[in-house]
């Protein structure tokens, strides 16, 4: 597009990419919390999908057509906000109308589609464009972008479940005292734990406080005051820095060590990113059954010594291709146990917030500001990631950049350790 359709310098080619992925995430991080309060204040998450969506078509033509660059870079800008808006309405949704004890598979399954896409969707198009040409390669995200539209055009809305919370019944309990339910009704055995928790961390209990619906305040400053949301976010923006770290350096790497080019180094990632789409809705039933706080420890934990194995090999004698291959699998096979997990965190917590103090974050309750959250710290770690692997990676070489990256995958493990747990012990003794 920049070179052919606008004539651009070839040596401008890689500023410019760069700064067209820059600006999309800088958009996001901005807009996405601003949207997301916008999406909880109004009463139904179909029109504003539907906004979303329209804009989205927008940007995407407005990239397509390429009139001057200027307009790829607003472009992208609407693509990134009404992207991120309908990412984050749509996961909303989901959770809204999963059944008790299914949230995580769902999510599980939600997220082996958005990684099919991600894989696929660059083949697709360089296939389309190579075998077709310019326009019937566009014509596949426009035309499901149309779709999609018509889809939620026709499709019943859902309501909003209600932010007011009755007595909790205690059938819904996990063994890891986590909520990952979804049901409308927020009174499951989950947050009775989280009651007697959250009364210590915070505020008196609900039946202390004032009128209900004069208790709505600062949804982030409620939140991101929690150590249980920080451990969430930790999570979120990790497993981020880690992907974008890799899609920067790995190439690099790959080619200074075994010499290997594209073809090779598009293997690798594949063996990063399918064992997600094949793992993740089983991963979803385990989390549904056993909670978040062990797998998301143990991920964590396992994927400290792996990073340093990929740092190992030097060149291709003593088996070291088929070492790193084995490492790179074991990474993608492990990563399944820390993606999506700060998600579902936070909804439990924003469950037990709600339950114990009914319209603090409005009627309507806070969950795309959930959402929000995870989504500005997953964009976030796309941004620092390149910044952190590169530099390191150039200043003091890979290995040391991956015990760097180690520590802190440690480091966290201890971190969700201490906070995924909150209220288990309580739990145990309701049964």
């Amino acid at each position: 597009m920049l070179e052919t359709r606008l004539n651009q310098d070839p040596d401008l080619t890689q500023r410019t990419t760069s700064g067209l992925l820059s600006v999309h995430g800088f958009a996001t991080l901005i807009l996405t919390p601003l949207v997301a309060i916008a999406a909880d204040k109004t009463p139904s998450r179909k029109t504003p999908l539907i906004i979303a969506l329209i804009v989205c078509l927008g940007g995407t033509i407005l990239v397509a057509l390429t009139p001057n660059l200027w307009s790829i870079y607003v472009g992208r800008i609407l693509q990134g906000v009404s992207g991120s808006a309908a990412w984050i309405i749509c996961l909303a949704m989901l959770t809204d109308s999963a059944k008790e004890g299914q949230v995580g598979r769902m999510m599980g399954i939600s997220m082996s589609v958005v990684l099919s896409g991600t894989v696929g969707g660059p083949s697709v198009a360089g296939g389309l464009l190579q075998w077709a040409g310019y326009w019937p390669a566009w014509s596949v995200p426009i035309g499901l972008i149309l779709i999609n539209i018509v889809a939620r055009i026709v499709t019943k809305d859902l309501p909003k479940p209600s932010a007011i919370s009755t007595p909790p019944s205690r059938s819904g309990i996990s063994t890891d005292g986590q909520d990952l339910s979804g049901e409308r009704d927020v009174e499951t055995a989950e947050t009775s734990p989280l009651l007697s928790q959250s009364a210590n961390a915070h505020d008196a209990p609900c039946e202390d406080k004032d009128d209900p619906q004069n208790a709505e305040v600062s949804f982030y400053y409620e939140m991101l005051g929690d150590c249980r949301i920080l451990s969430s976010i930790s999570t979120t923006i990790l497993f981020s820095i880690l992907i974008a770290g890799f899609n920067t350096t790995l190439p690099v790497h790959l080619r200074t060590i075994f010499n290997w080019g594209p073809s090779d180094v598009g293997i690798m990632f594949l063996l990063l990113r399918v064992p997600a789409i094949i793992l993740g809705p089983l991963m979803g039933w385990a989390r549904d059954h056993i909670g978040l706080r062990y797998p998301t420890t143990i991920g964590w934990a396992l994927l400290a010594p792996l990073m340093l194995c990929l740092a190992i090999p030097t060149g291709p004698e003593n088996h070291g291709k088929a070492f790193y291959i084995t490492c790179l699998t074991c990474t993608g096979f492990v990563t399944t146990l820390v993606q999506g997990a700060g998600v579902l965190h936070t909804i439990t917590i924003l469950k037990d917030i709600e339950s114990r103090r009914p319209y603090i974050f409005g009627p309507n309750g806070g969950m795309s500001r959930v959402f929000a959250i995870n989504e500005v710290a997953f964009n976030a770690g796309l941004m620092l990631g390149p910044l952190l692997s590169g530099m390191l990676s150039e200043a003091v070489g890979y290995f040391s950049m991956s015990l760097t990256l180690a520590s802190i995958c440690l480091a966290n493990a201890v971190f969700v350790w201490s906070f995924f747990e909150r209220g288990i012990a309580q739990s145990k003794n309701l049964k």
